[in-house]
C-alpha cells in the first residue's frame, strides 16, 4: 500500500511537472509572438452631414422670413400713387408781401413803357388822314422822331398828307436825317447825338414841313378857285 501511494504521488508530481513545462513553453511562445494592437471601434457618424444640411436650410428660411413678411405687408403701389402729387395753390408757400409788391411794380412799369413806346412808334393820325411815320434806325434817330412827334401840328385846313422821317448812316458819330412830305424830300441834315442839336434840328424840320404843306394848300385852293371861275365864265 505504501508503494502504491508513493507511485501515485510520483505520478502526480510528474503530471504537475509536465503541466508546468507546457505552461512555460506556451508562455514563451506567447512572449515570442508580436502582440497586435486591438483596433478601437470606429463610430460611423452618418447622421452629421444630414444634420448640418438641415441646420443650414433652417437658417436660410429664418433669414428670409422677415423680408417676405415685409413684402407681404406692403400694398402694391399703382402708377397714380407712385407719381408725385402737385401741390395745390393753397398748400404752396405764399410769396412774401415785399416780393409780391416788387413784382407788381415791375409789371406795371414794363406795361407802361411798352404802351408809351407803342404810342411813340405808331403812325400819328392828325386832323383827318395825316400820318407821321418813323423809319429811323439808331437811338439818335428815334430821339429826333420823338421831338418831331411831340411838337408837330398840322396847318389848319390840311388833312391828307404823309410825313416820313428817314435815317442814313454817316461818318463818325453823326447820322443823316431826312424829312419827306408827300413823297417830296424837303431836307437832309447831319445830326449829332446831343439833346440841344436834336431839338433845334427837329424844330427847323417842323417849320419846313409846315411851310410846304401850307403852300401846297394855298396852291390847291387857288386851282380850285380858278377852275370854278373858268366854269362859271363858260356858261
Amino acid at each position: 500500500m505504501t508503494a502504491y501511494y508513493s507511485l501515485i504521488d510520483s505520478f502526480q508530481k510528474l503530471k504537475l511537472a509536465l503541466g508546468c513545462s507546457s505552461m512555460a513553453s506556451s508562455t514563451k511562445n506567447n512572449a515570442a509572438r508580436p502582440v497586435r494592437p486591438v483596433p478601437a471601434p470606429v463610430l460611423v457618424l452618418w447622421w452629421r452631414p444630414w444634420m448640418m444640411g438641415l441646420g443650414c436650410l433652417l437658417l436660410l428660411l429664418l433669414a428670409a422670413a422677415p423680408g417676405r413678411a415685409q413684402q407681404a405687408g406692403r400694398k402694391p403701389t399703382s402708377a397714380k400713387e407712385a407719381a408725385p402729387k402737385p401741390e395745390k395753390e393753397s398748400e404752396a408757400s405764399p410769396l412774401p408781401a415785399k416780393k409780391l409788391e416788387e413784382a407788381l411794380q415791375l409789371l406795371i412799369k414794363a406795361t407802361r413803357d411798352t404802351t408809351q413806346n407803342g404810342q411813340r412808334r405808331r403812325f400819328r393820325p392828325t386832323e383827318i388822314e395825316g400820318l407821321v411815320m418813323d423809319q429811323t434806325i439808331t437811338k439818335v434817330g428815334h430821339d429826333f422822331y420823338d421831338v418831331f412827334y411831340s411838337q408837330w401840328e398840322a396847318p389848319p385846313g390840311v388833312g391828307d398828307f404823309t410825313i416820313i422821317i428817314r435815317e442814313k448812316p454817316a461818318r463818325g458819330t453823326s447820322t443823316l436825317i431826312s424829312v419827306e412830305v408827300n413823297e417830296n424830300e424837303l431836307l437832309e441834315l447831319p445830326l449829332q447825338p446831343k439833346a440841344e442839336i436834336i431839338e433845334e434840328t427837329a424844330t427847323y424840320a417842323i417849320g419846313v414841313a409846315t411851310d410846304f404843306l401850307a403852300s401846297s394848300r394855298n396852291v390847291g385852293q387857288q386851282l380850285e378857285r380858278g377852275g370854278n371861275q373858268g366854269g362859271i365864265g363858260s356858261f
